[in-house]
């Protein structure tokens, strides 16, 4: 069984057009659309995982894996429902929070 992780990402209306990128360790491994999910193969270890899109990125998540281990992680938009209203925040201040990831 490989190392993975897989990555599901949540519906919303803020960027369903546009696609995040996936950074495991400061380097795009791939892409992620609107309401997708995407799996990887990874060595096993410390990494960092975080999402990009535009100027604004998520969280930086530290985890580590073991050999012939799964991992699953979400993200999403922070603009999702009520808190479209904040959008110039996110767009300025809040761009390290544009995104959230986590892990399920």
């Amino acid at each position: 069984m490989p190392t993975t992780i897989s990555i599901s990402r949540d519906s919303v209306y803020a960027d369903r057009l546009r696609d995040y990128r996936i950074l495991l360790d400061g380097a795009e491994i791939g892409r992620i659309g609107h309401g997708g999910e995407r799996h990887f193969e990874v060595a096993a270890g410390r990494h960092q995982l975080m999402m990009k899109v535009d100027w604004g990125r998520s969280n930086i998540l530290r985890f580590e894996i073991d050999p012939d281990q799964s991992m699953k992680f979400r993200c999403g938009s922070s603009l999702g429902g009520w808190r479209i209203v904040l959008a110039l925040y996110y767009a300025t201040f809040g761009f390290r929070n544009y995104l959230w990831l986590t892990m399920t």
